[in-house]
């Protein structure tokens, strides 16, 4: 299954904007380096840099720039999700973007599917980078044995 390509768009979750040192775009580039066995194709996107509007709906309208980043999620194979983590929990931007996933839940695509049917996400912690090359390995072959074979439909 190696020969099937892979798209990995990563989402970095730092409250820092570009080009701000970031130990979240840093773990992440961890990441995606580990996944370079695997074939991948990436972008990282620095969530910080965009106006993402609170709300759980794919386009909150007018200024909201989720849905350039909602492209590439739904585009993924593998959704990589950065951030840091302090007194256990995520950061606000990660917050955000979950919200914002959480739209997909209820979008069906091709025959009645959820549209996010079938993708696999990692989430990289700062703090965490020991478990890097079994986090890749692992969702590099789920991914591609969902490509391969979909779950059956839902009815």
């Amino acid at each position: 299954m190696a020969e099937t390509p892979l798209q990995v768009p990563g989402l970095v979750c730092s409250l820092k904007p570009s080009p701000a040192d970031s130990s979240s775009a840093l773990i992440a580039q961890q990441v995606i380096d580990a996944f370079a066995p695997w074939g991948v194709t990436y972008g990282l996107e620095r969530c910080a840099d965009y106006n993402i509007a609170a709300g759980v709906a794919a386009d909150m309208g007018d200024g909201d720039e989720w849905p350039q980043l909602r492209r590439q999620v739904l585009d993924a194979d593998i959704l990589l999700v950065s951030t840091p983590v302090w007194l256990g929990h995520p950061s606000s931007v990660t917050q955000r973007v979950l919200e914002r996933l959480d739209a997909e839940l209820s979008e069906k695509g091709d025959g009645g599917r959820p549209v996010l049917a079938g993708k696999v996400a990692i989430v990289s912690v700062v703090g965490n980078e020991a478990a890097t090359t079994a986090a890749t390995r692992n969702a590099a072959h789920l991914a591609r044995a969902l490509k391969a074979a979909q779950y059956p439909p839902y009815e």
